[in-house]
């Protein structure tokens, strides 16, 4: 007989939060305590849903909306969760693949924009950071060819693992001044050089060259990241291993790493639960083995109902207009959300003002779509019929949970999820990064 999940100690409680909270981290269901309650867009308008079939199973859903105003591209909002079966992913890609211009979420390695600047500093700065970006998917490459490779051969090979990295590769591989890095092959490894301002060998100042040395060493261990982890767990897919973002149209619009944590740093958060997760896209390593620890333990304490319970969990509290519009992350909520929404809303004004696309979606975590949504109603348009696309399902029965347990765990959840409110003041950004908008993404050279 399949054991009954009774109510656990805190340490499960704890777990179960962080990767229902995670799965959804770049796009967490979490409003900040002071965030402005959506006016422009009625109540009705919901991102995510849940529903209960007649055989008993609970749906999760996300939704897509068109926005259209006269004479202006159409805007589609495509929400998205982290983690979904396949089908769930074929037919969001297949309602991306429609459009001319799909603005992506990923928060991105600092090193992966394309270098810039506008003075001498920065623009080394930026290279620098480049070449220390670069310099670790060349020596993946050149480990996996026992050769050094060209930067289309980097390019081709991080694409396998991760459909973004061929656009983010290719854009940091031109240095600040326009010109294309060097790699130059060793008897042991790699040279990879930037000959400065001036072109040439040599130099001073922002003419000087710039040279980062690779030879023969141990390769890094590699995790997934609890996300892929948690997927694998639940028997789902995860986002980046089912949607192709190897296409010219597909733009990164999103802070890098160095942007987020000056943010959070700038609203007082120095621990958040999320923050961890959002540098490259997992969390620290012990976090992820204490998580994955506790629910493949009671997974299999239980006959395979902890996995099942997690899916009941990822459906009440992913579809629930409650958690939508909680406070559980505070400070740490806005960051995720709001100051994000506005560098997607900066990149959107400075393409528009262009010559736009006729169809452009913005494709983001379905808890960052109401604020997208007033803004361009706010803006003159008018949103067209949702389309409803089911993210996964679960069965309450096979993951032997009453609904009295049921309202147990999820206040344990709310418990521990709740922090008080920090009382120190915001810091203001240290690094030479600018605190605002994200600068110049990696995008590819043909993207409109």
């Amino acid at each position: 007989m399949m054991a009954t999940i009774a109510v656990q100690p805190r340490s499960f409680h704890r777990a179960l939060l962080i990767a229902v909270v995670v799965v959804w981290s770049l796009g967490s269901p979490v409003r900040g305590q002071d965030a402005a309650p959506v006016k422009s867009v009625p109540d009705d308008q919901a991102w995510t849903a849940s529903r209960t079939e007649a055989d008993g199973r609970m749906v999760l859903e996300t939704a897509t909306r068109t926005f259209t105003r006269d004479g202006a591209p159409s805007i589609t909002l495509v929400g998205v969760a982290h983690i979904g079966t396949a089908d769930y992913y074929k037919g969001v890609q297949a309602i991306l693949d429609a459009h001319d211009l799909v603005l992506y979420e990923s928060v991105y390695p600092t090193g992966a924009a394309a270098p810039g600047g506008s003075d001498g500093a920065s623009r080394v700065a930026s290279t620098r950071a480049s070449m220390l970006w670069l310099r670790d998917r060349i020596d993946a490459t050149w480990r996996a060819d026992r050769a050094v490779p060209t930067i289309d051969r980097v390019a081709q090979h991080a694409g396998i693992d991760d459909s973004r990295a061929p656009a983010w590769i290719k854009a940091a591989s031109i240095d600040a001044w326009g010109q294309p890095l060097t790699i130059i092959a060793l008897d042991d490894g790699f040279s990879l050089v930037s000959l400065g301002a001036d072109g040439r060998i040599g130099g001073s100042g922002e003419d000087a060259d710039l040279r980062l040395l690779q030879r023969s060493r141990q390769p890094k261990a590699d995790g997934d990241g609890l996300q892929r982890e948690l997927a694998r767990m639940l028997g789902l897919e995860f986002q980046l291993d089912r949607i192709n973002y190897a296409q010219p149209a597909w733009v990164v619009s999103d802070m890098t790493f160095a942007q987020l944590e000056q943010a959070f740093k700038r609203r007082g958060v120095t621990d958040g639960m999320v923050q961890g997760s959002l540098r490259g896209g997992g969390l620290s390593g012990d976090a992820i083995g204490t998580v994955m620890t506790i629910l493949k333990f009671m997974d299999a304490a239980s006959g395979g109902s902890a996995s099942e319970a997690v899916k009941v969990l990822m459906v009440q509290v992913l579809g629930s207009k409650t958690a939508a519009q909680g406070d559980m992350l505070g400070e740490e909520g806005k960051v995720i959300l709001d100051d994000r929404n506005e560098v997607v809303w900066a990149d959107l004004q400075q393409r528009l003002a262009a010559a736009p696309p006729q169809r452009i979606a913005i494709f983001y975590g379905a808890a960052h779509m109401a604020d997208f949504a007033r803004r361009l109603v706010e803006s003159g348009y008018t949103a067209g019929e949702v389309t409803w696309s089911t993210t996964l399902s679960a069965d309450p029965r096979r993951a032997g949970i009453d609904e009295a347990t049921m309202k147990s765990l999820r206040d344990a959840m709310e418990r521990a999820g709740r922090r008080p409110a920090k009382a120190q003041q915001p810091t203001p950004p240290e690094s030479d990064e600018p605190s605002g908008p994200a600068p110049a993404a990696p995008t590819p050279a043909t993207a409109p």
